[in-house]
């Protein structure tokens, strides 16, 4: 890292040399006459110590046959027709490029040499060579031309020996700020022609001239300056200027417009592109153009083809670009620039695409799910009459009573899952009486050993069929299917004035790793698909009511089904007032009304 440090160091030290070496031959060359022989061979000079100086083109670069030939030319050219006037056109260029140099050193010792450079040339420029090409004569005009002369070779000499700086970019070690240099030459150029202005117009001697030139250019630079910022909220020029350079005939932000209306309106996302790729006509130059979207491997053509191609890529998306003409490199990077805006909107276009398809599959398996739980529900229910019916102590009239309230109730429900396939987004529920619901729901699970305790309350209490009855299957279900891996647990099910029904067994505790994601996500099992206690908590939370795990201990394990009350504080009103004869014992049943016990000897 030293080596390469020292190396560079030693590089700027000769670039420095160089340059000081070039400003003395120039000198050199304006003294000895740059119309006499020896005036023209130092000037000639003075351009080969250039172009081993100059920052625009690099120094390994090698020139063609025609470039030489044409940089002959030109060099001879010049030297050949050398006088003052022609001179003082060649200091302005030189003064623009080492003052575009000057802006790109990182530090202030890295400025130091090409500030030093410009200051003399500027000095040479204004005293020495335009009133010599003006044939001016004057004592004091003489005076300082030929201090200026004394003093440039010291000048320049010291740019050689000042120290290089310590910190620099390789990337900036040559090159030049083309907007600067460009600035500093219409400066220049102003100034000596306002000078010459005055001088004609109001007769005025050179240096009154000159300095009232440098106030009004000064003056001018200020009021540019103090339109660059945005003040008293009119847009600044430097606010426009970048509008016009993001703009090539039709303005960027009309183009996010017209890009956002597109999506908009348009649902596909190659109807999309389509027409974004259609509004590309309109851009100056565009004739036409193809595109592929790799990921999706799809694509498509507009317009008409050409022999003026560009090939943008983004995100996948490749265009091919056809243009009337040969672009330059700043619409080059203008249209990748838009191109990219594109392609970040068709992917996010395709990603909601897949979205909603995503959201649709997952919406048919949920549906799907959820009804053949039921489905798997009613034949449980159907098994369950199978069951009775086939026990050899069945009482004949018995059955016919239980078969007389149970296959109507068995098929409204599957009625009821028929409809909701049909209309999967109809969620009505039905209220019926509490304790007719009760009723039923005692006799469709007759002969399970399933211990049944309720105060289904007045007369006027009605719960929502659907919500009830789709929870009590489950939960019930659930019981029953971990009776058949621990035989000996007991289920109960009770069911208050409140509507708070509960499903409780005395097996073991469930396993913290489940309770942590039970109700809130569809659970794999065994037994079935994992859907229907979420599916039952859904339908629970929709229909204003909850259905939590309010108990998981070893012999207690407790899940109810409860109208949500509107806040915590109107729930604890509510068990106040009711008091503590209507409230459900979590220590043991109430044992108000005994609907069905089954037979305990009996098996599933």
């Amino acid at each position: 890292m030293n080596g390469i440090r020292s190396g560079l160091a030693s590089l700027v030290q000769r670039r420095q040399i160089l340059l000081s070496a070039s400003l003395l031959v120039l000198v050199a060359g304006f003294a000895s006459d740059p119309s006499s022989e020896v005036g023209r061979y130092l000037i000639l000079v003075h351009f080969g110590l250039f172009l081993l100086w100059q920052p625009i083109v690099r120094p390994s670069h090698r020139l063609g046959g025609v470039d030489l030939a044409l940089l002959i030319t030109v060099v001879s050219g010049f030297v050949l027709a050398m006088s003052p006037g022609l001179l003082a056109a060649w200091v302005m260029t030189l003064t623009a490029v080492i003052g575009g140099r000057s802006f790109v050193a990182a530090s202030l010792p890295g400025r130091m040499p090409y500030m030093l450079a410009l200051a003399s040339l500027v000095l040479f420029l204004v005293l020495v060579l335009v009133p010599e090409a003006l044939h001016l004569q004057s004592p004091d005009i003489a005076l300082l031309s030929a201090l200026t002369q004394l003093g440039l070779p010291l000048l320049a000499l010291a740019i050689g020996f000042l120290p290089v700086e310590s910190e620099f970019d390789p990337r900036t070690l040559g090159g030049i700020d083309l907007i600067s240099a460009l600035m500093i030459f219409l400066v220049l150029a102003v100034t000596l022609l306002g000078t010459l202005a005055l001088m004609q117009v109001w007769n005025t001697p050179y240096f009154q001239s000159l300095a009232l030139a440098l106030i009004g250019v000064a003056a001018g630079l200020l009021l540019l300056a103090w339109a660059w910022q945005p003040r008293l909220g009119h847009a600044s020029l430097g606010l426009q200027l970048s509008r016009r350079l993001l703009s090539t005939g039709l303005s960027f932000e009309t183009w996010l417009q017209d890009l956002s209306a597109a999506a908009l309106a348009c649902a596909e996302p190659d109807e999309f592109l389509d027409a974004a790729f259609h509004a590309l006509e309109r851009f100056p130059g565009v004739v036409g153009g193809r595109w592929r979207y790799s990921p999706g491997g799809v694509g498509g053509s507009f317009g008409r083809d050409g022999r003026h191609v560009e090939i943008f890529e983004h995100d996948g998306l490749r265009v091919e670009l056809v243009f009337r003409g040969r672009p330059g490199e700043s619409l080059v990077w203008h249209y990748g620039l838009m191109l990219l805006v594109l392609a970040r909107f068709y992917r996010e276009k395709r990603q909601t695409r897949e979205l909603q398809l995503r959201s649709f599959e997952e919406a048919v398996h949920e549906t799907g799910a959820r009804l053949t739980h039921d489905v798997k529900n009613l034949l449980q229910s159907l098994n369950a009459l199978c069951f009775v019916a086939a026990r050899p102590n069945a009482d004949a009239e018995a059955l016919q009573r239980l078969f007389r309230s149970q296959l109507p109730q068995i098929a409204a429900r599957l009625e009821s899952t028929l409809e909701k396939l049909r209309r999967p987004g109809d969620e009505a529920l039905t209220a019926v009486d509490a304790a007719e619901w009760w009723r039923d729901a005692c006799g469709r699970y007759e002969g399970l050993r399933i211990r049944f305790i309720a105060d289904p309350g007045g007369a006027g209490a009605t719960v929502p069929r659907e919500l009830y009855d789709s929870c009590l299957d489950n939960l019930v279900q659930n019981a029953i299917a971990k009776r058949r891996l621990e035989p000996d647990i007991s289920i109960t099910v009770e069911f208050d004035a409140g509507a708070r029904l509960s499903v409780a067994d005395s097996g073991r505790a469930i396993d913290p790793a489940i309770t942590s994601r039970l109700l809130k996500q569809p659970l794999q099992s065994e037994q079935g698909l994992g859907m229907g206690l979420y599916q039952a908590c859904r339908l629970a939370n929709t229909a204003g009511h909850r259905l939590e795990l309010v108990r998981n201990e070893n012999g207690s394990v407790v899940l109810e089904l409860y109208p949500a009350p509107a806040t915590d504080e109107i729930a604890d009103a509510a068990d106040i007032e009711a008091g503590p004869s209507k409230r459900l014992t979590r220590n043991g049943p109430l044992p108000l009304s005994t609907s069905v016990v089954s037979d305990a000897n009996s098996k599933e």
